[in-house]
């Protein structure tokens, strides 16, 4: 993958620069098109702010637009403007606009995305090792999840497992604890057995599904509510925040706290591509980045109690259980994934619970 990409920018500078010295514009656009046409619809991005920048940076992401991740893209956009005084501009393009998280990835890879963020499950596909981070209940509390990313072991997955893959993570968000929502109240293991639940495309996934006795379905978020309103699907598992920003509950009007899975999502660039800005616009990208995961997270649990009680609001029933008997199920995922992801990481995540 790492020699694919390197000749894929290597083409996409020359083609660059011919086009640079034959208009005498000295603006470096990557992919920069002044116009991107995205699911027919022509985005004019030419502007004062472009012609003065020298490096054009789009950012991807499927979720919506008043997401706490969506607002803290456009929080990185206005901050590395600052920090480059203008030289680099990061356009945000939210709601799928770019495509779905396996498009965002491969993206960076042709080109057409220089930013993307992706859940470490997305990732899986080219370090299968980042699977540890999915695991259920390997998180005891959010104290330990900030403890592991912001330390040593967030610092060797970012950096060493992705640059393996010629990707770098340039910021972790977090994005809560997952739960089960549905058409049907769901109140023990038992009531799970038999539905079929929309999950990421991720083998870790299906593997929790079949070890709550349910059927997995993989499905992109653009595909949910459609499939949650004529009963694709019975029901899906996210973070409250997400259930109700998509206003999935509209169509699934129960939500049950069984908080199986919290796990980052990586803010990621291709390594190649920032290495091949100027030193200071590496920098400035970097800073930004980081203090971009403080900000989302402020934003995050500024929201997250709000979202609970806005969904009491729309009439959805959130229901509390006793998490035990799904803990006890999930050991089995464990067991499949304990050589792949390696039981020295898992130990030293462990070690960190409080």
């Amino acid at each position: 993958m790492r020699k694919t990409w390197s000749m894929i920018l290597a083409l996409t500078m020359a083609v660059s620069l011919a086009g640079c010295s034959s208009g005498g514009n000295d603006t470096k656009e990557t992919p920069s098109t002044a116009t991107q046409e995205t699911e027919g619809t022509v985005q004019t991005e030419a502007s004062e702010e472009s012609q003065e920048a020298e490096y054009v940076l789009n950012l991807g992401d499927v979720l919506a637009e008043d997401h706490p991740h969506s607002q803290s893209y456009y929080w990185f956009a206005d901050r590395v403007k600052e920090l480059t005084k203008g030289k680099v501009q990061v356009n945000v393009f939210v709601n799928s606009a770019l495509g779905n998280q396996a498009d965002l990835i491969e993206g960076l890879g042709l080109g057409t995305v220089q930013i993307a963020k992706s859940m470490t499950t997305g990732l899986s596909v080219y370090c299968p090792e980042i699977q540890v981070f999915d695991l259920p209940y390997m998180f005891t509390s959010t104290d330990q999840f900030f403890d592991v990313i912001d330390g040593e072991i967030g610092e060797y997955f970012a950096n060493d497992v992705l640059g393996r893959e010629d990707m770098v993570g340039i910021a972790y968000f977090y994005a809560g604890s997952r739960n089960i929502y549905s058409s049907k109240p769901i109140r023990s293991l038992a009531d799970v057995k038999g539905m079929k639940l929309r999950v990421p495309e991720s083998p870790i996934f299906m593997s929790l599904c079949e070890s709550f006795g349910c059927s997995g379905t993989p499905m992109s978020v653009g595909e949910l509510y459609t499939a949650l309103q004529t009963g694709v699907v019975d029901g899906a598992e996210n973070a409250p925040i997400f259930y109700f920003s998509q206003k999935h509950y509209e169509a699934a009007p129960y939500i049950t706290m069984t908080e199986h899975i919290m796990t980052p999502d990586v803010v990621v660039m291709s390594k190649s591509y920032l290495e091949s800005l100027p030193q200071e616009y590496q920098d400035a990208i970097r800073q930004a980045g980081k203090e971009m995961m403080q900000h989302e997270r402020e934003l995050w649990f500024s929201q997250e109690e709000d979202a609970v009680e806005k969904l009491k609001e729309e009439g959805v029933e959130v229901i509390e259980i006793d998490k035990t008997e799904f803990k006890n199920a999930a050991e089995k995922v464990w067991e499949d994934y304990t050589e792949i992801v390696g039981q020295d990481m898992i130990d030293q995540i462990q070690s960190l619970a409080r």
